[in-house]
C-alpha cells in the first residue's frame, strides 16, 4: 500500500488545520460521508457528453480523503479517541466505498460488470483487514491498493479521462481502473488471508 508510506507526512501537514478545525471527529466523519455521496453522484452523472462531472467527482473524492484523514488527527489532538469512534470511522469508510464505486458501476462510462467486480474486490479486501483485527492479528495493511491508494486513483484517473478520451483496447480509462481494482484488491485480500492464517499457526 504505497500511499500509507506517506501517512506520517500527511499527518504533519494536516495537524495545523486539525488544531483549529471547527467540527469534532464525528462531524468530520459525517461531512466526509456527504462528500463521498456527492462524488458517487458525479460519477453516476458523467457520460461521453458531460465529462466535466468527472472533475467534480475527483474534487469531491479529494475532500473525502482529506476529511477522512483529518477526523483521526482531530480525535487524537482533542483526546477523543474511542472504540465507538473507530467503529463509526470504519463503517462510514465502507459506506463511502460502496457509494463511490456504486456510482461508477452504475454510470454510463463504465462496464457494469467491471464496476461491480471492483466493488466486490474492494469490500473483500476491507473485510480481510477487519477479520485480521477480529483474529487479534492487528491491522493488516499488506497488499496493493489500500484505501489511500484507491482514493488517489479515484482522484487522478477521472482527471486523466477528462483530457484523454480515446479508448484503450475498446474500453475507457475508468473501466480499466475498475478492472484493476477488482483484480488487485482480490489478490491483496488473498494475501491478507494468508498472513492471518500464518499468524494463527504461530
Amino acid at each position: 500500500m504505497v500511499a500509507d508510506n506517506f501517512r506520517e507526512i500527511g499527518t504533519r501537514l494536516l495537524t495545523p488545520l486539525a488544531r483549529n478545525f471547527p467540527l469534532d471527529p464525528m462531524g468530520i466523519s459525517l461531512l466526509s460521508l456527504a462528500t463521498a455521496i456527492g462524488a458517487g453522484y458525479c460519477f453516476y452523472q458523467a457520460d461521453e457528453e458531460n465529462l466535466v462531472w468527472l472533475l467534480f467527482a475527483a474534487g469531491l473524492v479529494f475532500l473525502t480523503a482529506l476529511l477522512d484523514a483529518l477526523d483521526g488527527i482531530v480525535a487524537r489532538i482533542r483526546d477523543m479517541v474511542s472504540k465507538q469512534g473507530d467503529l463509526v470511522d470504519h463503517t462510514l469508510d465502507r459506506v463511502a466505498d460502496v457509494i463511490i464505486l456504486g456510482g461508477i458501476a452504475l454510470g454510463p462510462l463504465v462496464n457494469e460488470r467491471a464496476g461491480f467486480a471492483a466493488l466486490l474486490g474492494v469490500l473483500l479486501l476491507s473485510y480481510m483487514g477487519t477479520q485480521a483485527q477480529a483474529m487479534e492479528a492487528g491491522r493488516v495493511y499488506s497488499g496493493l491498493l489500500g484505501r489511500a491508494d484507491r482514493l488517489i486513483l479515484l482522484m487522478a484517473v477521472p482527471v486523466i479521462q477528462y483530457f484523454f478520451t480515446s479508448p484503450i483496447e475498446g474500453e475507457n480509462l475508468i473501466t480499466w481502473m475498475a478492472y484493476t481494482f477488482a483484480i488487485v484488491c482480490s489478490g491483496s485480500a488473498l494475501l491478507r488471508f494468508w498472513l492471518v492464517w500464518k499468524f494463527l499457526e504461530e
